[in-house]
């Protein structure tokens, strides 16, 4: 061989080896009509090449044999080597400058995304703009705020934009956790009361004169309106003035439009970047619990509504935590929107320890885009690791679940309506500044019925039920367009209320049906299905005894240290009576007299009582013990009590409930007796029937 041969094989070698190295990885498989896969950890810091991300080879080949093709996980902006407090920072104008964040470092992510391409799995990438492990600082649970909106669409973008270059379109993406407890996060943004008034004249039709007619107010422009207040100075409660006005209305719907603005901008950007890519949005945790009236909501929420989520997401994204319920309400009124926006649900969180929450995820009853397992605590490590037992118990429940997804493909690709219609009344319950909502019944149907049983009709669809159809109605405070149109419906229009309160506050009286509600209720064919859910309806509507209203509620017993009903909430006695549907307290493990006394305002009559004790939450807290007899006194003078009800055996359960001839009191005591099992109480929920 001649040296100028030599050289040119030496050349051709070193230019393969050259091309090589700088030709991108394997092609990212297609993205799968069924995402199926796992829920994982971040990646970590860049300069530690991906040492957090915890799957082996010998993990990726068992997610492989039970059926899992992809895997979802958050990206946080110091993985990318960029400063997350930098990131999220507010100017004193608040304006959003990246240039002083520096250059990204992609090291870490890479190497994730080379072992993704090795093993055929489709990423659900989450850039997630927050401070990690500091869940108030999560910003893109308030875009409305325009200093949240704008480093959030930045970071996202920043991470599709290098992903597409290299790794192509075959991914999705979407945000982390969207809290329940997030709070307003607008009142102290200096660019939010500008985008608000402009979005406040966008829903007037820029005339001052409509808006001033339904706020009584005298502006002469809308650049003079002031930005309601919603939240106390405390920043936990809620200010009176919030309440029953058409300002708040507003205000809250204004947040949801602007955040809808934000999304379908940001959709739109993955689009062009990455037609082949799919956009989920914020995967939403609890939303219902956002819906509450804004009093009896114990942090309220103003994260994007359903139909908003739905509708700027190639599907709508959920997490789903417990198990307790058989039929868990988020989920089944989450598949009715995706289905509304023709869209699909994808659970992205579901707990590897309790094997049965994966069949849950087939029961939602609507379309599905697939489903993951959370496996992102060591101690849990629901598919992957533990012990033999947990990972074979939980792999067989996966491996059945994708099983059904594969045999069964029409079943999760298409809606199937149930038979008995409840009105959800989704756009008033999202910003709801009247009377009290009755969410907890809308939570214990959506329980209680399964979904060829229920059918949530949405506001556009009540025209379009059948001339004979009959439609329950639990929520009292309805969008003024639906009112109308209930009351052309007649006696076909099953409800307690005597009059309805609009999206203003305002009263519409309405007929009643002759007889006795109940009693009509029980005669129906669905009667039976729907009696305890409007027994929950009687006791919020006729509740006296609610903290907003007045009432006061103390115990001599001792409470335990901690709240063990919601861990993370003060185990506060006033929990009981604050209104909120999802509170509560916990008793002390001493043997003790375990009594409540509720303090009314002023003389009134009463004819109940009720009590929820608390059920567990599926995983790690087990339920309340149920006491062997409750007792219920009155007393005109909070001195001396007179008893008038008693429930005992078989009449105490999770749900007890006592009604007894109206009589006059200013307290009312429950005495649970004595707590000799050295377990204390878990209760959620004590209350007053009367007028």
């Amino acid at each position: 061989m001649t040296r100028c041969n030599a050289l040119l094989i030496l050349c051709l070698l070193a230019a393969a080896v050259s091309c090589a190295a700088a030709s991108p990885p394997a092609a990212l498989p297609p993205i799968p009509r069924f995402l199926f896969g796992v829920n994982q950890y971040n990646v970590g810091p860049p300069e530690l090449l991906a040492r957090y991300w915890p799957l082996t080879d010998e993990d990726a080949g068992y997610l492989k044999s039970l059926g899992c093709n992809a895997v979802r996980f958050p990206l946080y902006p110091s993985e990318v080597g960029i400063d997350e407090r930098k990131l999220l920072a507010w100017a004193a104008d608040g304006r959003f400058d990246p240039s002083g964040l520096g250059p990204p470092d992609w090291r870490s992510l890479d190497a994730l995304m080379d072992w993704m391409v090795k093993h055929g799995f489709t990423p659900n990438v989450c850039p997630s703009p927050e401070v990690r492990g500091d869940w108030t600082t999560k910003a893109w649970m308030s875009l409305h705020v325009p200093e949240n909106a704008d480093p959030t669409v930045w970071f996202t973008m920043l991470v599709v934009e290098h992903l597409t270059e290299k790794y192509g379109e075959q991914i999705v993406y979407g945000w982390y956790e969207s809290w329940w407890w997030n709070t307003y996060k607008h009142e102290k943004s200096v660019r939010f009361p500008a985008a608000f008034r402009r979005k406040l004249a966008a829903m007037y039709g820029g005339k001052v004169g409509a808006l001033n007619r339904e706020w009584g107010a005298s502006y002469a422009s809308f650049e003079q309106v002031e930005t309601p207040r919603i939240m106390a100075a405390d920043g936990r409660s809620v200010d009176p003035s919030a309440v029953n006005s058409r300002r708040t209305y507003d205000l809250r719907r204004a947040m949801d439009l602007m955040q809808r603005d934000v999304l379908f901008g940001l959709r739109d950007a993955i689009r062009r970047k990455a037609p082949g890519a799919v956009w989920a949005g914020g995967c939403l945790l609890n939303p219902l619990g956002a819906l509450a009236d804004i009093r009896s909501s114990t942090v309220p929420a103003c994260g994007p509504s359903m139909r908003t989520a739905a509708m700027t997401g190639g599907f709508l994204s959920a997490d789903l935590y417990s198990d307790t319920l058989e039929y868990y309400p988020q989920y089944r009124t989450l598949s009715k929107f995706a289905a509304a926006a023709g869209s699909r649900l994808f659970i992205a969180e579901v707990p590897g320890v309790k094997p049965r929450a994966f069949q849950l995820v087939a029961d939602v009853g609507g379309p599905s885009a697939g489903a993951m397992a959370w496996c992102g605590r060591e101690e849990v490590w629901g598919l992957i690791k533990g012990n033999g037992e947990r990972r074979t118990a939980n792999g067989q429940a996966w491996k059945e679940l994708g099983d059904a997804y594969a045999a069964e493909p029409g079943r999760f690709a298409a809606y199937r309506p149930g038979k008995v219609r409840v009105y959800f009344p989704e756009e008033t319950l999202h910003y709801t500044v009247s009377a009290q909502n009755h969410m907890d019944a809308c939570l214990r149907i959506c329980d209680q019925m399964p979904p060829g049983d229920l059918e949530l009709v949405l506001t556009d669809e009540l025209r379009k039920l059948p001339a004979s159809a009959r439609v329950f109605v639990i929520e009292r405070t309805l969008p003024l367009r639906a009112i109308r149109q209930l009351a052309r419906m007649g006696d076909r229009v099953i409800t307690p209320h005597t009059s309805f309160l609009d999206e203003n506050g305002r009263e519409h009286p309405r007929k009643p049906a002759t007889g006795g509600f109940f009693q009509r209720l029980a005669a129906l064919p669905e009667g039976p299905k729907l009696l305890d859910v409007f027994r929950r309806v009687e006791e919020k509507a006729n509740c006296v005894s609610f903290g907003f209203d007045g009432a006061k509620v103390a115990s001599p017993s001792a409470l335990a240290p901690k709240n063990d009903v919601l861990a993370d909430r003060p185990n506060a006695i006033s929990n009981l009576i604050d209104g909120s549907f999802n509170d509560g307290i916990t008793f002390a493990d001493d043997e003790q007299e375990e009594v409540v006394t509720i303090s009314l305002n002023g003389t009134r009559t009463v004819r109940g009582a009720f009590v929820d004790y608390f059920e567990g939450d599926g995983q790690q807290i087990p339920p309340s013990r149920i006491p062997d007899r409750a007792t219920v006194s009155v007393s005109t003078d909070g001195i001396t009590f007179r008893q008038v009800a008693a429930l005992s055996g078989a009449g105490v359960t999770s749900r007890s409930r006592v009604r007894f001839a109206p009589v006059q009191a200013t307290h009312v005591r429950i005495d649970f007796g004595r707590n000799t099992a050295k377990r204390g109480l878990r209760l959620v929920e004590v209350g007053v029937v009367g007028e």
